[in-house]
């Protein structure tokens, strides 16, 4: 057979008259075909989808965008609004410039870096002879927890508030030197700060003060009077707590304070049936001795026709306690206040009120400046320009209304009191100040 070039057209028509080796060949042929087609529209598929994904962009971005809370976090914040910050205004009333609010536009710097242990601390060290404003701040935290009694805040650091720092570390398990450093401002000015309180471990004059009062009161031996808190006087106060209608803890508190340095304090079982007693003994004695009856002159012994002259007026008789006890006021002036004491040679303001009382031939138990401003016993004044000389004044401060202080007017607008301010006895103008803290007054005298 004549040898014809092998075309497709001539394989289809012949393919029963091709031989073996011919079959083998179109096959091979046709599979190189088929592959080269195939590749062929793979590319071009290739192509045409490279194409249609460009020309799709534009339209994607009309898509509704994936809701806020579904996307995924961003890595930078600086896209984020910011709502604006309004003008802050201090207490005092001046506006303080607004505070900044970050351009999500701007280029983020970043902050310097700092070494390890260089943050500046947040309060300065305070201690004894110091003075500023960040004393007058101190003073006036301890005055709100109740470590400290003064007449009023001050800008100087003395023996007053060194005792009442001491006080509120002792109470916090600090180190008790006096000293109101970082981290005992960062108590005191702290939402944790504890109020003042006396418990069981605790020393110092406070607890003498405390212990000898439960001495007058009669729930304590004179012999336990020792500055120290222990077992002995926990059960004292239970006892009066008890006694007085307070909650029974064993815990000197503002309330258990408040009542056993007051006219209300009531003294213990014993030393009431002691009273009762001796009330009792005077009464008997008092039946027991003979009232003699005055011998009267007989009537009509003048002669006649003489007329009886008058009888002078009598010299009304000075209040003899009352000169005691101004007297003993103007014999303290210049002694050193010491917190908690009531003479002789040491007083606070209500101690040095106590004894010139005493002094005076004015039976009274030890009370502080809040319990004499609410005694009974005498008349009160509550009117500044009313007072007397001889009235006892009671002053709150600025920052409270509670009674914190006393003092013994003298007359001609001058009172004398236990300055803890000045760390002593003073004669001194009833300022300002005073009459805009007066309380009220009390007028022991007739």
């Amino acid at each position: 057979m004549e040898k014809r070039k092998l075309t497709i057209p001539y394989i289809v028509r012949n393919w029963g008259k091709l031989t073996v080796a011919q079959k083998r060949g179109a096959l091979t042929l046709l599979l190189f075909a088929v592959a080269a087609l195939l590749i062929v529209l793979a590319l071009i598929i290739g192509v045409s989808s490279c194409a249609c994904s460009r020309k799709a962009e534009p339209a994607a971005e009309t898509v509704q965008p994936i809701p806020k809370l579904l996307q995924a976090p961003s890595e930078s914040r600086e896209t984020e609004p910011v709502d604006p910050v309004p003008d802050a205004t201090d207490p005092e009333g001046e506006t303080l410039p607004p505070i900044d609010t970050p351009d999500p536009n701007a280029e983020e710097t970043p902050a310097p870096s700092e070494p390890a242990g260089s943050t500046e601390p947040q309060y300065q060290t305070l201690k004894k002879h110091d003075k500023g404003e960040a004393v007058t701040d101190l003073q006036t935290r301890l005055m709100e927890l109740g470590y400290l009694e003064i007449e009023e805040p001050t800008d100087y650091f003395g023996n007053g508030t060194e005792y009442a720092v001491e006080l509120f570390q002792r109470q916090h398990g600090l180190k008790q030197d006096g000293v109101a450093g970082e981290q005992t401002q960062t108590l005191l000015f702290g939402k944790d700060a504890q109020h003042y309180m006396m418990i069981e471990g605790s020393e110092g004059r406070d607890v003498k003060l405390l212990q000898t009062q439960l001495v007058e009161l009669g729930y304590l031996s004179e012999s336990d009077v020792d500055r120290v808190y222990g077992e002995k006087t926990v059960e004292a106060v239970k006892t009066f707590q008890k006694r007085n209608g307070l909650s029974v803890d064993g815990k000197a508190g503002e309330k258990t304070l408040e009542k056993l340095f007051s006219e209300e304090a009531k003294v213990s079982k014993e030393m009431e049936a002691e009273l009762k007693a001796a009330e009792k003994a005077e009464k008997d004695a008092a039946k027991a001795t003979p009232k003699t009856t005055p011998t009267k002159k007989p009537s009509g012994s003048s002669k006649p026709g003489t007329t009886k002259k008058p009888s002078a007026t009598p010299t009304p008789k000075k209040d003899t306690r009352l000169e005691k006890f101004l007297k003993a006021a103007n014999s303290k002036i210049g002694c050193e206040y010491i917190l908690g004491d009531s003479g002789p040679k040491t007083f606070d303001c209500s101690g040095f009120v106590t004894y010139c009382l005493r002094q005076a031939g004015v039976s009274t138990q030890r009370m502080n400046a809040a319990g004499f401003s609410k005694s009974s016993r005498w008349k009160t004044i509550s009117k500044f320009d009313d007072i007397k000389k001889g009235d006892i004044l009671f002053f709150k401060s600025d920052a409270s209304s509670s009674v914190s202080h006393c003092g013994i007017y003298i007359g001609g607008g001058m009172m004398i009191d236990a300055s803890s301010a000045n760390g002593k006895v003073v004669k001194r103008s009833v300022s300002a100040y005073w009459k805009r803290n007066f309380v009220n007054a009390k007028r022991p005298w007739s």
